[in-house]
């Protein structure tokens, strides 16, 4: 088993964009992935359920980056990623992470989730320039930036000044469904942070809650941070489906069994 082979192939997968695609590939079916005891999954496709979801919600692939790999010996290795999306609120989404995986055969039996975490600074040199990609959307927000001084040559300043109110234009709807938005700390175990962090992965409302995976949940308040990763999201979309139906009675009995939403 050739780990530099494995790990290559894998991360270019990754760089193109196809994060989903290349965990398939390369994933043996009991694979199992965590950032921590209580964020687990345990097989190939529980975790492809939980990144579909996640992506679901992602409007764009701005950039990813690998600023470092490293063979850590016979069965393990590390990759450091930077990811850079956009959800479909227009809010951007940052993840710095090391991926830790472990390898039997040929295909992937562990992959783990370090978030903010880096890879000592010797392994960065070789690769750092070759590992930065563009994500297709990145790819065609460079080409529309350089070829702006084209066209800034033959324009007249009062074309170029036409321009610029373009963006701001589209910023208006964003804010409408910000504001349409759900009092997400309705349910028990979310308070305003958290609420806050949801809203920017996309989940908006009690409907967007109730459909979305405790894993997937999981996966988003681990990577806010540690004050963040010891709550159990398992209720909130219960919580979220009555609260969705309007069936406060059922809800409040439900609250009334639960501590800290567990």
């Amino acid at each position: 088993m050739d780990l530099k082979k494995l790990v290559e192939a894998i991360d270019a997968q990754v760089l193109t964009g196809d994060i989903i695609g290349a965990f398939e590939q390369f994933a043996a079916d009991e694979c199992i992935t965590h950032s921590n005891p209580q964020d687990i999954t345990h097989s190939k496709g529980q975790k492809t359920e939980a990144l579909r979801w996640f992506f679901s919600n992602v409007d764009s692939i701005n950039n990813i980056a690998r600023p470092a790999v490293s063979i850590v010996n016979d069965v393990e290795t590390k990759s450091q990623f930077v990811f850079d999306f956009t959800n479909k609120q227009g809010q951007s989404l940052v993840y710095s992470e090391v991926i830790r995986r472990v390898w039997n055969a040929g295909k992937l039996v562990e992959e783990q989730y370090l978030f903010n975490e880096t890879i000592a600074p010797a392994t960065v040199a070789k690769k750092a320039k070759a590992d930065v990609v563009a994500a297709p959307a990145a790819a065609k927000a460079t080409e529309k930036k350089a070829a702006a001084p084209k066209a800034d040559t033959k324009a007249t300043p009062a074309k170029a000044e036409a321009k610029t109110p373009a963006p701001k234009k589209a910023a208006a709807p964003k804010a409408a469904v910000v504001a349409k938005a759900d009092d997400l700390t309705l349910i028990e175990g979310i308070g305003p942070k958290i609420a806050e962090l949801l809203q920017n992965a996309g989940i908006q409302s009690f409907a967007d809650l109730a459909k979305a995976k405790p894993a997937a949940i999981k996966t988003i308040l681990d990577a806010a941070g540690k004050k963040f990763q010891m709550h159990d999201p398992a209720t909130w979309p219960k919580q979220s489906a009555l609260a969705r139906d309007g069936k406060s009675a059922e809800l409040a009995k439900m609250q009334e069994e639960l501590k800290g939403g567990k």
